[in-house]
């Protein structure tokens, strides 16, 4: 099945969502989106990548984590409360475990020099993997003026005059909302006989 094809409606076992998930957690360094995409799209075909770009589009504008929010919204589809609480605990699960070594260990050696660097090194990589990220699920957007429109609109906005993040979203998200609600209303008025 190649990835831009519909998966299945089967119900994926517990089991497999939360290794699934518990895989997301430790691949996803400094940036969760990738590996995500990876898992979810790529290697389990759980969803198509247009279905992951919609997930992750409503996960972005609710409150919290992305990912967190993706991970209750994939084990209710499938389980209900039990999916989403496996999902989300199996997803926060090796992070934490590696988060509690990484801090215990750079307290006693953040002084070095090699230390900072690599820190540094790391903060570079993560920048790369968030821009490959966002490229490779922009190949999903349905490609249309509007949509060019209010992306670009959004980068100026946050990117280039750093305007708060919340006021962006509260403002970009209904006008484009109703902006594809008006588009699709006009198409299928324009269809009927």
């Amino acid at each position: 099945m190649q990835p831009d094809q519909p998966p299945s409606d089967r119900i994926i076992p517990l089991g497999e969502l939360f290794v699934g998930f518990m895989l997301i957690g430790l691949l996803g360094f400094g940036g969760i989106a990738a590996s995500a995409n990876y898992v979810i799209v790529e290697r389990n075909r759980w969803m198509t990548q247009k279905e992951f770009v919609e997930l992750f589009g409503i996960s972005s504008i609710l409150p919290g984590g992305n990912i967190l929010n993706a991970s209750v919204m994939v084990g209710d589809r499938h389980h209900g409360i039990l999916g989403s609480a496996v999902c989300l605990f199996s997803l926060l699960l090796m992070p934490l475990i590696i988060l509690l070594i990484i801090a215990t260990t750079y307290d006693h050696f953040s002084y070095l020099p090699d230390v900072q660097a690599a820190i540094a090194g790391g903060a570079s990589a993560v920048a790369g993997l968030i821009i490959g990220t966002g490229l490779k699920m922009a190949r999903s957007v349905d490609r249309t003026v509007a949509a060019a429109i209010f992306g670009l609109a959004t980068f100026l906005a946050i990117g280039i005059f750093r305007l708060p993040l919340a006021s962006v979203v509260l403002t970009i998200v209904p006008l484009s909302v109703a902006t594809a609600l008006y588009m699709l209303r006009r198409n299928q008025s324009g269809r009927r006989p």
